[in-house]
């Protein structure tokens, strides 16, 4: 190709080794403004939803609510915990210690009906083999608690059931499967309770870091990139021309 009195005469090899650079470059920049766009969403919608009034638990349908709106929301609820279906939720760290989350189902006051509770942070303690025991709060019991979507499953576990251990350890929360067990019907969400119930179970949940910046700074870096590797082809294999 002529260019005035420039010759840009690129290698075929070397056109397509760096088409390849710049598209995998510009993918990851594109990922990153879009990780940024997901990081900001939930920093709006955690403040739009701590204006809102707490939703009173009791007087909802429980299996109405939209996880996908009302996540992050404050709740409200009385009724009674229920030992049985309490499941310890593996390999949460909590500075630096290795422990569970206690979920526990709760009964709303005056229903049938059950919602699954997330009671805080109980570590490993120092023989594995042996599971804690938490003390259950009987009686009636008013909560505070925070509206939350479950982890999804992790990716390496593959088909391995949550309860593999076949006991109230489980690998991953799976709201459907404690249904079939126990014969509940608790809704795909869970609870974060906030209330202190003097069960000795820590609940210093972690608050949301807005990292978006961060990704908005890892674009501006594979961007370059791509730009850089665009420059350095054009620069190689553009050359002036002999003029005889």
């Amino acid at each position: 190709m002529k260019i005035g009195t420039l010759d840009f005469t690129p290698s075929l090899f070397m056109t397509l080794v760096t088409m390849i650079a710049v598209a995998i470059f510009s993918t990851l920049a594109v990922w990153q403004l879009q990780r940024a766009y997901y990081k900001q969403s939930i920093t709006d919608k955690i403040a739009q939803q701590n204006q809102q009034a707490p939703l009173v638990i009791n007087k909802t349908n429980i299996n109405q609510i939209n996880i996908e709106q009302q996540q992050f929301r404050h709740v409200q609820l009385s009724g009674e915990f229920t030992a049985t279906g309490e499941i310890l939720l593996d390999n949460i760290v909590q500075q630096g210690k290795v422990g569970y989350f206690v979920f526990t189902p709760f009964q709303l006051s005056n229903s049938q009906q059950h919602v699954l509770i997330n009671r805080g942070w109980v570590t490993v303690g120092n023989d594995r083999n042996q599971l804690p025991n938490m003390a259950v709060p009987q009686g009636q019991q008013h909560l505070t608690a925070v509206l939350k979507r479950p982890r999804s499953k992790p990716a390496f576990i593959g088909d391995t059931p949550a309860d593999i251990e076949d006991n109230n350890r489980w690998l991953y929360l799976d709201i459907e499967l404690l249904n079939r067990k126990q014969g509940l019907s608790l809704p795909l969400y869970t609870l974060q309770q906030t209330t202190d119930t003097g069960d000795g179970l820590k609940r210093n949940w972690d608050k949301y870091k807005n990292k978006a910046g961060m990704h908005i700074g890892y674009m501006i870096q594979w961007g370059a990139f791509a730009l850089i590797v665009l420059i350095a082809f054009i620069s190689l294999n553009l050359k002036r021309r002999k003029i005889t």
